[in-house]
């Protein structure tokens, strides 16, 4: 669930707005949409422990949007060390909260979701939007918009899956028994020979995986998560991470890529280091960074 809440919060890097206005997904519009609907209570468990600490920290403060990060970060780490890896999630605070009335909540409408592959989300209306595009194309938009390179994406992926990180809390995709660990699972079950998924309905949308011996139902899945196995270049990543051997590289690229994406809003901070650098938005073109 920690985990889960913040991944959801990550920002397009190509915005390259100031890190001024955190917490977004606390606020409407977005707190309304379906997509982010199990990210309330976890928004709102978030908020009780803002509270708590500056009821008893003699003064501190600490910003939601900076507590949602970290306790995503715990989660992550927590869910490492269920497999028996220790792991840190490298953490940099600094963010800070917006309010309501510095919601544009109109204009943030134009980027409610019509699918995200990383949260196995496919809007009813995605039809609309996005006639005869098949939905993994867009989730590979939204994996370069975090500007992930194809191993990246792959991890990633699989991470959240095997996390329980779906939009509705479904276990389409979920190729695990072990829900909540940071397993391979999700890997070695797409890659696995005696598997034939077969699509459940026309649309090729819901597709469900048996065994070819006897015939038998064992996971559901999405294109989202076959594309990983269809895909060459996607699947030759796969297959290196479903490897017996491959349990504690994947945590390590998994925490990376985590904290990646963790970072991607914080243009205050350099690149590869925790130093703030000043925003100078009369510098700011769109593509550069701006570092002094």
């Amino acid at each position: 669930m920690l985990a889960r809440g913040r991944i959801h919060s990550a920002e397009r890097p190509a915005s390259r707005a100031p890190p001024s206005h955190g917490a977004k997904r606390a606020l409407a519009p977005q707190k309304d949409w379906a997509v982010n609907r199990r990210t309330v209570p976890v928004v709102e468990a978030l908020r009780g422990v803002q509270a708590d600490f500056a009821r008893t920290s003699g003064g501190r403060q600490v910003s939601l949007a900076d507590l949602v990060v970290l306790a995503g970060c715990v989660g992550v780490e927590q869910a490492a060390r269920a497999t028996g890896t220790e792991t840190t999630v490298p953490f940099t605070p600094g963010r800070v909260d917006t309010t309501q009335d510095r919601t544009d909540v109109e204009m943030f409408e134009w980027l409610r979701p019509v699918a995200d592959g990383f949260r196995n989300f496919v809007s009813p209306r995605y039809d609309d939007f996005a006639a005869g595009v098949a939905p993994e194309a867009v989730f590979l938009d939204r994996a370069n918009l975090l500007t992930l390179t194809a191993p990246e994406w792959t991890v990633l992926t699989g991470g959240l899956r095997v996390l329980g990180a779906n939009w509705d809390g479904s276990d389409t995709g979920v190729l695990t028994d072990r829900v909540g660990v940071l397993t391979t699972d999700f890997f070695v079950d797409l890659t696995d020979t005696a598997l034939v998924w077969t699509k459940d309905d026309d649309a090729a949308t819901p597709f469900t995986g048996r065994d070819q011996a006897s015939g038998e139902a064992r996971w559901t899945a999405s294109r989202a998560d076959l594309v990983f196995g269809s895909n060459a270049q996607l699947r030759a990543v796969a297959d290196v991470d479903a490897g017996s051997d491959g349990q504690e590289r994947f945590v390590r690229a998994f925490v990376a890529v985590w904290h990646k994406v963790m970072m991607l809003d914080r243009f205050d901070v350099r690149a590869g280091t925790a130093a703030p650098v000043r925003w100078r938005p009369e510098r700011a073109t769109v593509g550069l960074t701006v570092v002094d």
